[in-house]
C-alpha cells in the first residue's frame, strides 16, 4: 500500500530564484524525499501557497488518502500553526551557516546606509524604516523587537514605514538612500553585494545590530501517526546530512534555501524552540492576523 503525502511550500522561500526556477528547485526537492522514504510513499506534487494560505491548508485534517501533509514553513508562521494545530510538528529544522558557526539558527539585523549618519540603533528614532513582510521572522518580527527594546516603537517611532516585500528589496531600498534603516536576515548585506551592480554594498551597507539566534526554517508534517512523523525526519536527514554538503540532497536545498549544510532532526520531546517567537508578538501589540497580513 502506497503511503501519500502532500507537500506545500510559500513563493518568497528564498530571495534568489522565483518562478519556474523556484518551482524546480522545490520538485527536486520532493523528487529526492519520496526517494529517501522509499517505494512504499508517494509525495504529491508540490504545492506553492502564501503563507496565510498555506498555514490554513496545512492545519486541516489530512482528508482521503493523503497520510500527513508537509509543509515547508517560515518560523513564525510555523509557531502560528502549531499553537492552533498541536498535530503540526516540526520534525526538522534546514541548519544555517554564520561565519564559521554552523547550527540550527540564524540571525535578523538592522542595518543602515553609511552616509546617512546613524551610528547605534537608538539613533534610528525618527527616521525611515525598511521592512520585508509583515510575515516574515527576520524580515520584521525579530527587528521590531529589536527597535522596542531599543525605545523605538517599531511603526511610530518613524516617520516612514515601508514594507518592500522582501530582504532583497529592503536592502536595496537603504542601499539606494531611499530609506534609512533596514531590516532582514543576517546574510542579506552579503546576497545583495553578490548581484551584479552591488559589488559594493558590503561596504556601503553597515550593520547597527545582530539579533539573538533565531530557530532556522523548519520542515513540519500534520499527522496524528507519530511512526510516520518520525520516518519523515529520518528520511529528511537522510537526504541531506550535515557532513556531506555536496550531496544531491543540500545542493538541491541550497538552490532554493541557501545553504548545504544539512538538516537537523527535532526530538519529539525537545522543547519548543519555536513557541519563543509567540512571545515577542505580545508587547508589540500583534495578533495572528497582523503578523499574517497580506501586501
Amino acid at each position: 500500500m502506497t503511503t501519500r503525502l502532500s507537500l506545500s511550500y510559500y513563493p518568497w522561500i528564498t530571495q534568489s530564484i522565483s518562478g519556474v526556477k523556484l518551482e524546480q528547485a522545490i520538485w527536486e526537492f520532493a523528487r529526492l524525499l519520496q526517494e529517501a522514504l522509499g517505494n512504499a510513499f508517494q509525495i504529491d506534487a508540490p504545492k506553492v501557497m502564501e503563507i496565510p494560505d498555506q498555514l490554513t491548508d496545512l492545519k486541516a485534517k489530512p482528508a482521503g488518502d493523503v497520510a500527513g501533509k508537509i509543509g515547508l514553513l517560515n518560523p513564525i508562521g510555523y509557531a502560528l500553526a502549531h499553537k492552533d494545530v498541536p498535530d503540526v510538528k516540526a520534525v526538522a529544522v534546514v541548519r544555517r551557516r554564520i561565519g564559521t558557526e554552523v547550527g540550527p539558527t540564524y540571525k535578523a539585523q538592522l542595518y543602515t546606509h553609511r552616509d546617512i549618519g546613524i551610528n547605534e540603533v537608538k539613533q534610528a528614532r525618527g527616521r525611515s524604516v525598511a521592512f520585508g513582510s509583515p510575515q516574515s521572522t527576520s524580515n520584521f518580527l525579530v527587528p521590531a523587537m529589536m527597535l522596542w527594546k531599543q525605545a523605538i516603537h517599531p511603526l511610530n517611532g518613524f516617520t516612514r514605514v515601508q514594507f518592500a516585500g522582501g530582504h532583497d528589496k529592503a536592502a536595496l531600498a537603504v542601499y539606494k538612500r531611499e530609506l534609512d534603516v533596514g531590516a532582514g536576515h543576517d546574510g542579506v548585506i552579503s546576497d545583495l553585494a553578490g548581484k551584479p551592480g552591488f559589488g559594493d554594498a558590503a561596504q556601503v551597507l553597515v550593520r547597527l545590530a545582530f539579533s539573538d539566534p533565531i530557530p532556522s526554517d523548519p520542515v513540519a508534517i500534520h499527522t496524528s501517526d507519530p511512526k510516520l512523523r518520525d520516518q519523515v525526519a529520518q528520511a529528511l536527514v537522510r537526504m541531506a546530512k550535515p557532513d556531506e554538503p555536496n550531496s544531491d540532497g543540500n545542493q538541491a536545498i541550497q538552490r532554493f534555501w541557501g545553504t548545504k549544510e544539512g538538516f537537523e532532526a527535532i526530538s519529539p520531546n525537545a522543547p519548543d524552540a519555536y513557541a519563543s517567537l509567540l512571545d515577542l508578538m505580545t508587547p508589540l501589540g500583534l495578533r495572528a492576523d497582523d503578523v499574517l497580513r497580506k501586501i
